[in-house]
């Protein structure tokens, strides 16, 4: 199924790009030869008035051929309707459409589900007790609108303003009431979390050291790593293995933690139904999206491994991992029932985002006009974050770091978004569009922008570019892009394999 779905979002992507072209060039009277779908040989194909459609066997892409766009290529077309037979103008604006549809297809698609399902904002699950948040009257369940009077949907968007440290004017939406909140941050120490493989003994008390090392960074815990290590603690010590560990720096924060999945169930999976409601695993009481994260860490570990969360001199969480079998607490019908659960199929069901409700619901405004004003903002908030993605932070690192996929890890993503439901399909196939939009028009050979850059050159020069010499540079840059296709691909496989 999740395949089936894959192959109609792509392919449903990639036809209104090449329908962009296809228009505007039939606006200028420019003769399209062929419009594919995918590449390699044909699979179906039926020959129109003077345009052959096709759908060919590999769905990774598709093509508009225009008249006169490859003269290295014999054909015969009426006079004057070849490519290069139109201005450059004529030429940078069938370039263009294809971007510009794709793009606006991402927007249509974000005003279509804001209007039927909502649209998701960030929401508060916990909130720390006698932190800035709490004074300033911030409450689980709010939602996260607008920070400083512009709207917000990305959680790491929202940290970083914080982490300013300048006082922050929060929109918040509760029990259908906006409230403006004014939160001045406050500094926190750094953060040190350590996962200990064979571990002994107990942590009582506030954290003293680490072998020695009072005031642990980065550099101090990689030395450590895969050694024995003693944790010391005012009325206690840990000793194990340091298998990992994280660090987050001495930062600003106001307290609160993000809403997450919920620990309802959204389907039947295992002994669980759906509607049971997760109430605690070997009495670990789940109140939030942060008890469910350490839960989810609890039954991940083996019973001789240890995880401990220190902040400042202050630890926040400990444990030791679980037994072969747990007992969860649920609320069933309105009754608790305690259910033993072998730890392995608790660990791999808390692991499918797809089995829990998420803590908040969508947000879906009231009138056309939020609707249209909400939509709208969270598309350009799609393309800021996609134009930072490729240009600011780099294409390779993006790729390293799993924020750029190819075909393999949007498949991926495809059925992860198909179990979730079609609101999440189409947000999907929205984000997916404007990325291919905006990733067309970077100004390289065999992209759009490329063939922009050639056109804007001669507007600029009066110049005209002998189109062969331009034909054989998109051939070349075409030949890169495979090479980038298939590069992505093994960069997906090798994120698939364990």
């Amino acid at each position: 199924m999740a395949l089936v779905v894959f192959l109609i979002v792509f392919v449903g992507v990639v036809l209104v790009h090449e329908l962009g072209h296809y228009v505007f060039a039939k606006i200028f009277d420019v003769q399209v030869l062929e419009f594919a779908i995918g590449f390699g040989p044909a699979l179906w194909k039926k020959r129109g008035k003077e345009t052959t459609f096709r759908i060919n066997a590999f769905p990774f892409g598709g093509y508009v051929k225009l008249a006169g766009e490859n003269p290295y290529e014999e054909g015969e077309w009426e006079e004057g309707k070849g490519f290069y037979d139109k201005p450059a103008y004529q030429r940078l604006l069938i370039a263009l459409a294809g971007p510009v549809f794709s793009i606006l297809a991402g927007y249509f698609l974000f005003i279509l589900i804001v209007n039927i399902w909502g649209v998701n904002f960030s929401g508060v699950s916990q909130v720390v007790p006698d932190s800035p948040a709490q004074r300033a009257g911030l409450m689980k369940g709010d939602l996260i609108l607008k920070v400083n009077g512009e709207y917000v949907f990305d959680p790491s968007v929202i940290s970083r303003i914080i982490r300013r440290g300048e006082e922050i004017e929060l929109t918040v939406l509760r029990e259908g009431e906006r409230k403006v909140l004014r939160i001045t941050p406050h500094l926190i120490p750094a953060e040190v979390d350590l996962l200990l493989s064979s571990a002994t003994g107990t942590v009582e008390g506030d954290f003293v050291s680490i072998e020695g090392i009072e005031n642990p960074k980065p550099e101090d815990l990689k030395d450590l790593l895969k050694s024995r290590i003693e944790i010391v603690f005012s009325k206690s010590s840990l000793e194990g293995v340091l298998e990992d560990f994280g660090y987050v720096p001495e930062r600003y924060a106001i307290g609160f933690v993000f809403s997450g999945l919920s620990p309802v169930f959204r389907k039947d999976v295992g002994p669980f139904e759906k509607g049971d409601r997760m109430i605690s695993v070997d009495g670990m009481g789940i109140d939030g999206w942060l008890d469910f994260i350490r839960v989810g860490r609890y039954v991940s570990m083996k019973r001789d491994e240890a995880y401990v969360e220190i902040l400042g001199r202050k630890v926040d969480w400990w444990s030791y991992g679980a037994g072969e079998e747990v007992k969860v607490v649920i609320e069933r019908g309105g009754r608790r029932k305690t259910l033993v659960v072998k730890r392995e199929d608790l660990e791999r069901i808390i692991s499918d985002p797809a089995s829990f409700e998420p803590e908040v619901k969508p947000y879906k405004p009231k009138n056309l006009v939020e609707r249209l004003e909400v939509s709208v903002a969270r598309c350009n908030w799609i393309l800021i974050l996609t134009w930072d993605t490729i240009f600011r932070r780099g294409f390779f690192r993006s790729v390293a770091s799993g924020e750029v996929a190819g075909p393999v890890g949007i498949a991926k993503m495809v059925g992860v978004a198909t179990e979730l439901g079609m609101d999440s399909v189409l947000s999907f196939v929205a984000i997916l569009t404007i990325n291919l939009g905006l990733f067309n028009l970077l100004p390289l050979p065999a992209l759009d922008g490329g063939r922009i850059v050639f056109a804007l050159v001669e507007m600029i020069t009066r110049k005209k570019l002998d189109p062969k010499i331009e034909a054989m540079i998109h051939t070349i840059g075409f030949m890169i892009l495979m090479g980038l296709l298939v590069y992505l691909t093994f960069i997906d496989i090798g994120r698939l394999v364990p």
